[in-house]
């Protein structure tokens, strides 16, 4: 397994990463087109990390981002965890910790004084595992509107 950064030749892998995601979270409709507009803006922006993990033959497995914010409570940017997701086969072979140690060490590098995230109320597996991570949960709910 090797982690890097994702590419435009990862983008299809990426995609297909994210409708086993949105398979199990009840607020997103997946739609390939959108999702891969937004992909190809964060792997190339500046602001934003965008990696992938990958096997032996360099198939994409699993996939995280992040994107920076500037948080008022702290004071510093802030990174936004988004769309860490391990192909279904792959799972619980320590492979999501490992990308995420990678991102949040890009997002320490770049600045990011504090890491969050948000999940599916649902996803029991995902709250247990940013549990442990030492995620902490907070107080706050998340309010969403299209425009």
């Amino acid at each position: 397994m090797n982690i890097r950064d994702a590419n435009s030749s990862d983008l299809n892998a990426m995609t297909d990463l994210l409708k086993q995601l949105f398979s199990i979270e009840a607020d997103f409709e997946f739609d390939a087109q959108k999702h891969q507009t937004a992909l190809a803006h964060i792997i190339q922006s500046v602001d934003c990390v965008c990696k992938v993990a990958t096997n032996e033959q360099d198939r994409v497995i699993g996939m995280g981002t992040a994107q920076w914010v500037y948080s008022t409570a702290t004071g510093n940017k802030s990174a936004w965890i988004e769309d860490l997701v391990i192909d279904q086969k792959y799972r619980s072979q320590g492979i999501g910790q490992q990308l995420l140690n990678q991102i949040i060490e890009c997002c320490q590098k770049a600045g990011c004084s504090r890491a969050q995230l948000v999940y599916d109320l649902e996803n029991e597996a995902a709250i247990e595992f940013y549990r442990k991570q030492a995620f902490n949960q907070t107080r706050l709910g998340v309010f969403s509107k299209s425009l």
